[in-house]
């Protein structure tokens, strides 16, 4: 089972790097945030965000992208998570669009996060 866990995740990977992007573990977020370069952006709702979220994470809704996208540091490393990862692959997509790079996806948001017990922020 780990073999197939680690085989999907090497993929999505691998279709993030060839689209503009890395794909990261929540561990590679974990690690990367004392970092001062590090950024992050949670696109659930106010009230997913509310409920616990990464520490030092700003919530920009995804539904509210064309009010904040222009607001993300291009100086920085970005990181954009959700509750899975399917609103933060629109929101890289979308920044990608825009010119941006130092994007990360963080493949299981906050799921993942909170299954490997990091800490939540409310």
């Amino acid at each position: 089972m780990k073999a197939i866990t680690s085989l999907v995740v090497f993929l999505v990977a691998s279709a993030g790097l060839a689209q503009g992007f890395k794909v990261v573990t929540v561990d590679d977020l974990y690690r990367a945030l004392p970092d001062p370069k590090t950024f992050v952006i949670d696109v659930r709702t106010p009230q997913e965000y509310a409920r616990g979220h990464v520490p030092g994470a700003v919530n920009w809704p995804l539904q509210q992208i064309e009010q904040w996208w222009s607001k993300v540091p291009k100086d920085r490393v970005v990181y954009v998570k959700c509750n899975t990862q399917n609103r933060s692959r629109v929101a890289v997509q979308y920044l990608l669009s825009r010119g941006y790079r130092n994007l990360n996806l963080v493949t299981g948001g906050i799921q993942a996060w909170m299954a490997r017990g990091y800490p939540t922020t409310r």
